[in-house]
């Protein structure tokens, strides 16, 4: 089935005619980065390399799927090669450009990471995040953040205190972590900022609080990881059930719809979460899940990976062979054509653009290519069980912080 696109006005389109966007400053600006940062993905197809350019940590957090014995930094001339070869990829697939996602360990322990950034630039570089856990963030980095066209930092957050934001990230982090946040919200103006939370049963019952944190400090997103089964979190004993995590999925679909009006959007990570969507499934057909499809994961040894979750599953390593070679590996191409999933994966409607959490069904069932456990259709429940109308929506006016 080919992908198609609904002509549609872009909804949030709808809060530019609110007198909210004439009045207040802090709504017409989230109303406006969100509109500019969602244009760039609906405008064309782009490509995301998430890079990983270093091992190390400053932190030890109880859920890191990114566990590393041997300490690994990417080098200037390293990031330079994989820049050149994923351009080769883009240009192969006949796509629009790339997204680049800088990530670690905590990338601004690399203090080659500025020469990199500067190299980063171009016309097919259509934007560069970079997910830290802030704590390293200071009045200097965030300006060369600025200075270099970042578009996007996303800021690992797990609650909303610091009693447990701590117990997860160590002791002291979520003081650390909110100053890096007030120094960006202050010196960055032109960047889309967002938390990640992994859940876990720590922080699970908080996501309401962590979400109106979020909001009230300036950010334009949060994103929920439900966790998936590999690094610490196996020895931690945080893992939620596939009940809380149904639960939870439904909640951040009520919040995100509430927070709708605000320009203020609330993900969940999770290929399936389109399912909830109020209005239809997948209405825009886009792919809920790149794996294999539009994103790669490069660690900081050169090892290609089908996503950031699947350590597991190396496909090659690029200083040995180019992405174009392991993009079309008969892996990737299995799962992009279905003809190696199990059913009901293989055959259901939203193959094309869901296909399962690849990740999440490995570490689970032990094999890559099996239907995924946690999707509520292979579960048993149908759509209307799985769709939310919310029903609290906020009498209160829009805008404001």
């Amino acid at each position: 089935m080919g992908k198609q696109h609904i002509n549609i006005d872009h909804p949030l389109n709808i809060l530019r005619n609110s007198p909210h966007y004439t009045s207040d400053p802090h709504f017409r600006r989230r109303v406006d980065m969100r509109i500019a940062r969602e244009q760039k993905f609906a405008g064309g197809r782009l490509f995301n390399l998430d890079i990983e350019i270093t091992t190390i940590c400053n932190l030890a957090c109880r859920t890191c799927y990114n566990v590393s014995n041997k300490p690994q930094i990417m080098t200037v001339e390293q990031f330079s090669r994989i820049l050149a070869d994923a351009r080769q990829l883009v240009e192969c697939l006949e796509m629009d450009g790339l997204w680049l996602t800088i990530s670690g360990g905590e990338p601004l322990t690399n203090n080659w990471i500025w020469d990199m950034l500067q190299l980063a630039q171009g016309p097919d570089i259509k934007g560069i995040a970079i997910i830290t856990n802030g704590t390293l963030i200071n009045q200097e980095t965030a300006k060369l953040m600025e200075s270099l066209g970042i578009s996007e930092v996303m800021i690992s957050l797990d609650g909303a205190s610091a009693q447990t934001h701590d117990a997860i990230r160590g002791q002291g982090s979520f003081a650390r972590t909110m100053r890096g946040v007030e120094i960006l919200i202050k010196y960055c103006s032109n960047i889309f900022l967002g938390c990640t939370m992994t859940l876990t049963t720590l922080n699970m019952d908080n996501i309401e609080d962590y979400v109106d944190l979020a909001f009230q400090m300036g950010f334009n997103y949060v994103w929920i990881n439900p966790p998936i089964y590999c690094g610490r979190i196996v020895q931690s004993e945080l893992d939620i059930s596939y009940e809380e995590h149904l639960r939870i999925m439904k909640l951040v679909r009520e919040l995100d719809t509430r927070y709708f009006r605000q320009a203020f959007a609330v993900y969940y990570n999770v290929p399936y979460y389109p399912l909830t969507d109020p209005i239809s499934p997948y209405l825009d057909l886009s792919t809920a899940c790149p794996w294999g499809r539009t994103n790669l994961t490069i660690t900081a040894d050169g090892s290609v990976l089908p996503c950031l979750y699947s350590r597991d599953l190396c496909l090659g390593n690029i200083f040995e062979q180019s992405l174009i070679v392991l993009y079309h590996s008969s892996v990737l191409e299995g799962v992009r054509n279905g003809s190696l999933l199990a059913e009901p994966c293989c055959s259901c409607l939203y193959r094309e653009f869901c296909g399962g959490c690849r990740a999440r069904t490995y570490y689970l069932t032990e094999d890559w290519f099996a239907a995924d456990p946690w999707c509520p259709l292979v579960r048993g429940l149908n759509e209307e069980q799985v769709r939310v109308f919310p029903s609290n929506l906020p009498k209160e006016k829009v805008g404001g912080n």
